[in-house]
């Protein structure tokens, strides 16, 4: 079984980019224009329970989507791979440092969440199970993680994919996931070559502050950049910036041919 992917570009690098916890991989539709297709071929990988894998049941954990992701590389012809994660698959692409170092070229988290999950209060956790089924709380959180800086059709944008390309039941799922999942014990120490974005407007626990205390804690070669006026979702508010910095970063981890 090979979960849903969308295969962009031609190039000799591989990258699998991973979706967030309120979408699909449509979230990275306004930056792919700026990909260099000539260097990478990009493999969307939407975990189970979202887009193309919507229809495909599973346990909804980060073990699973890591080893979801090292069978797409398999059956690509990947034997080593770049990987994106995006929110909550910050978990993921951890998963991967951790468990399937030697498949990886480099990593990328961007907006993560770390191996150590998020901890937070009951009314907090509330208030995402909210989000499940009622539009206007998938609206405000949309606005919480941009800091009130965008309009209005940002967040009904937002809301639109958070209905149309997940299961509801997988999505409760994966909030477990990264709410309690903590396999921060396994990450510390790993040695690998990690990229972590942060936004300079993103909502709490996903700022800089709080992504040095995990993943630059955990990862004594993980590196770290601020993407300037951009809030949880650089893919959509600042993509070609995002580009940037992606491919710059793997390309220093490219095979050298």
């Amino acid at each position: 079984m090979v979960v849903g992917h969308t295969l962009w570009g031609h190039g000799p690098e591989g990258v699998i980019m991973f979706n967030d916890w309120l979408a699909d991989c449509s979230s990275y539709e306004p930056m792919l224009q700026y990909l260099d297709t000539e260097k990478f071929t990009y493999a969307l990988m939407d975990l189970r329970g979202y887009g193309r894998s919507r229809k495909i049941p599973g346990k909804h954990n980060s073990m699973e989507a890591a080893q979801d992701a090292v069978d797409l590389a398999t059956y690509l012809g990947w034997d080593r791979f770049h990987g994106v994660g995006f929110s909550m698959t910050g978990m993921v692409v951890e998963r991967l440092a951790v468990h399937f170092l030697d498949r990886m070229k480099s990593i990328i988290a961007i907006g993560p969440v770390s191996a150590a999950g998020i901890k937070m209060p009951k009314e907090r956790f509330d208030f995402f199970l909210k989000t499940l089924t009622d539009d206007d709380a998938v609206r405000e959180l949309a606005t919480r993680i941009t800091a009130g800086r965008l309009s209005p059709q940002w967040a009904n944008v937002k809301l639109r994919l958070a209905r149309e390309t997940r299961d509801p039941a997988a999505v409760r799922d994966y909030l477990d996931m990264w709410t309690k999942e903590d396999f921060s014990a396994e990450a510390m120490g790993v040695d690998a070559p990690i990229l972590v974005i942060a936004g300079q407007y993103d909502q709490e626990s996903f700022l800089e502050e709080d992504l040095r205390k995990t993943f630059l804690k955990f990862h004594p070669n993980a590196e770290l950049v601020v993407i300037e006026n951009s809030g949880h979702c650089p893919m959509q508010e600042t993509p070609i910036r995002l580009q940037t910095i992606m491919e710059e970063y793997m390309s220093r981890y490219a095979d050298k041919r």
